[in-house]
């Protein structure tokens, strides 16, 4: 097969305190024989929402000789190229100023490019490898990448490959380190409180530990893009690096390095749960649409749970600090009303529709296939636990599916027959209950593989000694509408359904004006107003519709919310113990530090 000749990227700088950059694209003439379309990518692999970044693109044109022309546009995406018998370049302009690891970011300070975002690229010529160099940016600024240098240009071997490499353009902050034959950068950017020797060496524990999993890495070269931005927190895997955005103040608590542990760990495990292990819809990708899938419970939901076995095993965070984030994700997911209403396969499948664009009522309708596939992956390593008498748990799973697919795809029925083999059991009943079906998260198998259980703690039963003594506050501890306020005034923010408030007719939007005749201009002040009567009592909520004020009267019963702690069984025995330590990598925890995270 004769080699295809390269697209030639040129990215200069138009105006970095306006956002502004420009994108030229030589095109090869034998591309263009028989006419050829330019598209934009409507979203970029790993989030799973049609962004429409051709909204960032505009003064799309064609260089016809010495003068330049727009370019026919089709869609909202989509140009047409002129025949040609010679090379044609484009150039474009882009527009970015959205600093999350999806969208382009370019100021004075830096500029961080996400390929999807950016590249035009010729429709059914996805194979054609680009070339990307970057031209009269500030001339102490670096280019940091995971795709090779060759030729005094950046290359990746066609479109997929160049997707999955972001860029970061600035005067950043390097380290690295090398272990099982991979070389492995990191890239800092941005002002933070943190020790970067200190993330560094986590990096590498993080790396080895996920290595171990899969008997080594799949690549040569792997980078870590780090960026600090304030009240900001977020990652995209990629094949041979990924993107991880974190709070610049975050550092000053262990627990700030913890959550970034987490992320780093789940984002590396990316590496090979989705970016080689995956659903064949998950690749090739189809970039102009949606590209649905039922498995993202398994490649989320289980890599959010396997952040902690990895940064368990490698030793950087605690298990105190796991088993109360652990605890505090059950905590929300099984008060969830939409626990009832979508299975974690239906929330996989729609994605692209519900959980990138939620709404008020999602709280009462869906799940996420995130925090709900990360509970399941939780049950899913006991079952296989139990099934095996302790011997074998998810990361086994993950071996072994490694083993028998690597990068050839892989299905549901794969996962299932893995299953069956590890554990010996029948995977349709777990799949029936907790994957296509809607059954109550089960706990009873947290205690009979690992020796865990979980503690119910009512709010009142969480009251201070001497609060707990005060009848009053007592009586506000246990009382409940059923209103969720918005964090920033008195507006409601969901109402639960079947709730007292819900069935007075309280909705979404609404402001409470008063309670009980004394005026609200705060969360706290509604929900101290409801409280006050206690279970059995009412109250007199004044609210407004859409400038309609009109009075209800609530009643208020007792809280059926529940904060649930993790604690150890006191009769766990020696299977129970060998495989809370073969699942996580540490001695199984002492009871006095059953409650490590409460507070």
């Amino acid at each position: 097969m004769a080699k295809l000749a390269p697209i030639r990227a040129v990215l200069r700088p138009l105006d970095l305190s306006q956002h502004l950059f420009e994108v030229e694209l030589t095109l090869p003439a034998e591309a263009l024989t028989s006419g050829a379309v330019v598209a934009m990518a409507a979203w970029t692999p790993g989030s799973y929402l049609v962004r429409d970044y051709a909204r960032f693109v505009d003064r799309v044109r064609i260089q016809d000789g010495r003068k330049e022309r727009p370019l026919e546009k089709l869609d909202k995406q989509r140009w047409q190229v002129p025949d040609s018998k010679r090379d044609l370049t484009l150039r474009y302009r882009v527009y970015g100023n959205d600093l999350t690891v999806r969208t382009n970011h370019v100021d004075a300070a830096h500029a961080q490019i996400i390929p999807a975002a950016t590249f035009l690229y010729l429709e059914g010529q996805l194979d054609r490898p680009v070339e990307v160099r970057f031209e009269n940016f500030p001339a102490d600024w670096k280019v940091a990448s995971a795709l090779p240098w060759k030729q005094g240009a950046h290359l990746a071997k066609d479109f997929d490959t160049l997707v999955d490499s972001p860029f970061e353009l600035g005067a950043f902050r390097t380290r690295s380190f090398r272990t099982g034959g991979t070389v492995f950068g990191l890239v800092f950017t941005g002002r933070h409180n943190g020790d970067e020797g200190r993330m560094a060496e986590a990096t590498r524990k993080i790396v080895e530990a996920a290595g171990a999993i899969f008997g080594g890495f799949p690549f040569k070269r792997y980078v870590f893009f780090f960026t600090f931005t304030p009240k900001l927190r977020g990652g995209l895997e990629h094949k041979d690096c990924t993107s991880l955005i974190a709070d610049s103040h975050a550092f000053d608590k262990p627990d700030g390095y913890h959550a970034l542990y987490r992320l780093v760990a789940h984002e590396f495990f990316h590496a090979w749960n989705v970016k080689r292990l995956h659903d064949p819809v998950l690749g090739p990708f189809d970039y102009s649409r949606e590209n649905p899938t039922k498995m993202l419970w398994f490649h989320e939901g289980l890599t959010s749970y396997m952040e902690h076995v990895i940064a368990l095993r490698a030793g950087v965070v605690p298990w105190s600090h796991s088993s109360k984030e652990l605890a505090k994700c059950w905590s929300e997911q099984v008060q969830r009303p939409g626990r009832l209403e979508q299975s974690l396969e239906e929330s996989s499948w729609d994605a692209w529709i519900r959980f990138y664009k939620q709404h008020e009522f999602s709280p009462n309708s869906s799940v996420s296939y995130y925090d709900k596939g990360e509970m399941v992956a939780w049950l899913m390593d006991a079952a296989l636990r139990e099934g095996s008498r302790g011997k074998t748990g998810l990361v086994d799973l993950f071996a072994l599916l490694w083993a028998r697919h690597g990068e050839h795809g892989l299905t549901d029925a794969d996962v299932r027959r893995a299953f069956l083999d590890l554990s010996g059991r029948d995977p349709e009943p777990f799949w029936e209950a907790y994957l296509s079906g809607r059954v109550e998260l089960d706990a009873t198998h947290l205690r009979r593989a690992f020796g865990l259980a979980m503690e119910a703690t009512a709010p009142w039963e969480a009251l201070a000694p001497e609060e707990a003594k005060d009848p009053a506050i007592q009586r506000r501890a246990k009382a409940w509408t059923g209103l969720v306020m918005a964090s920033n005034g008195p507006t409601i923010q969901n109402v639960i359904p079947d709730s007292p408030a819900a069935k007075v007719g309280l909705s979404f939007g609404m402001e409470v004006v008063a309670v009980d005749g004394w005026r609200t201009t705060t969360a706290a002040e509604v929900q101290r107003g409801l409280a006050e009567p206690g279970p059995g009592g009412k109250v007199i909520v004044l609210a407004s519709d859409r400038g309609r004020v009109f009075a209800v009267e609530v009643p208020v019963v007792e809280s059926p919310e529940r904060t649930y702690w993790l604690k150890v069984d006191p009769r766990a025995g020696a299977v129970q113990k060998a495989a809370f330590a073969a699942s996580y990598g540490q001695p199984f925890p002492s009871a006095p530090g059953q409650r490590g995270g409460r507070r």
